[in-house]
């Protein structure tokens, strides 16, 4: 067996790991979140991604996913008949290893609730259950675009297009809906602002921002994520108004008719809110955490 470090994947890459994927899925009867757009724009000069090779056959994965300095997320996943021979410990070790060096502290493991090896390995390795997402889908019906509500405000909700001059806004909607450190919330939004896949708006009310949220459109799928509300403008129904406008948007604008995002399963009124929009569950991602001591 060969372990490889990539920085950066090339396209015989990505088709063998979404190949493994496919294998993985089909076998277990589960969908494995990889993050397949973050995979495809891999950047150079950073070590990422972790491939276990047996000849030509690629056998094992995992990528880190690291979305500021504090932490960073893991997935991956072994061909099913090459487990329980160290193969995920290896590429696990690397990829921790790989993580020490770049000052990360803390690792957050994703595992697709179904995975009996997943588990079986994060409670082996130390890894500590912290929390579950639900993944969320809702489908336009042909001829029905979303439907935006009347809730009756005061002041009429507007939706605009955020731009560079809006970073310091964000970052502050992202500190406070969050809960993130200053440094952690702005790498997020000046990530988000170079991709050109992704689209954030900002939510206005009689010319306040009270919320945000982004959009990333990729192969006629629209991925809805960081959305928050201020918690004063919170059980008012501005934050179904806003999904609701943002999803009348896409769909006209980009003719998109599936949507999906993720929400934590001890979330209740969230859940509520994205039901009441036409989103189902899918399936659930567990996450686990490690902490890197020095």
């Amino acid at each position: 067996m060969k372990l490889m470090e990539k920085q950066g994947l090339s396209e015989q890459a990505l088709r063998d790991i979404r190949a493994l994927a496919d294998l993985c899925n089909t076998e277990d009867g589960i969908t494995l979140k990889l993050n397949w757009d973050m995979l495809s724009a891999r950047p150079a000069g950073v070590t990422n991604d972790f491939l276990m090779y047996e000849g030509e056959e690629l056998i094992g994965f995992l990528g880190i996913y690291s979305f500021g300095s504090t932490e960073a997320e893991i997935s991956g996943m072994v061909h099913p008949h090459h487990r329980r021979k160290g193969v995920f410990t290896r590429l696990a070790d690397a990829a921790t290893e790989e993580c020490r060096r770049r000052g990360i502290p803390k690792l957050i493991f994703i595992c697709q609730e179904r995975s009996a090896s997943g588990k079986a390995f994060l409670h082996a390795w130390g890894a500590v259950y912290s929390f579950s997402e639900h993944w969320m889908e809702m489908r336009v019906p042909d001829g029905q675009p979303p439907q935006v509500p009347d809730t009756r405000q005061a002041e009429a909700l507007e939706l605009r297009l955020a731009t560079a001059d809006d970073i310091e806004l964000l970052t502050e909607l992202n500190r406070q809906g969050f809960d993130m450190t200053y440094e952690d919330a702005r790498v997020f939004v000046e990530t988000t602002v170079a991709d050109e896949k992704e689209k954030t708006y900002v939510a206005e009310l009689g010319g306040k921002p009270i919320g945000k949220l982004t959009v990333r459109v990729d192969e006629g799928v629209a991925f809805i994520f960081q959305f928050c509300v201020l918690t004063e403008y919170r059980g008012r129904g501005c934050g179904r108004e806003i999904l609701a406008r943002t999803m009348e948007r896409v769909y006209r604008e980009d003719g998109t008719v599936r949507f999906e995002l993720e929400v934590a399963a001890d979330n209740p009124r969230a859940l509520g809110l994205y039901e009441s929009c036409g989103f189902r569950a899918l399936n659930a991602n567990d996450y686990y955490t490690m902490e890197l001591g020095g």
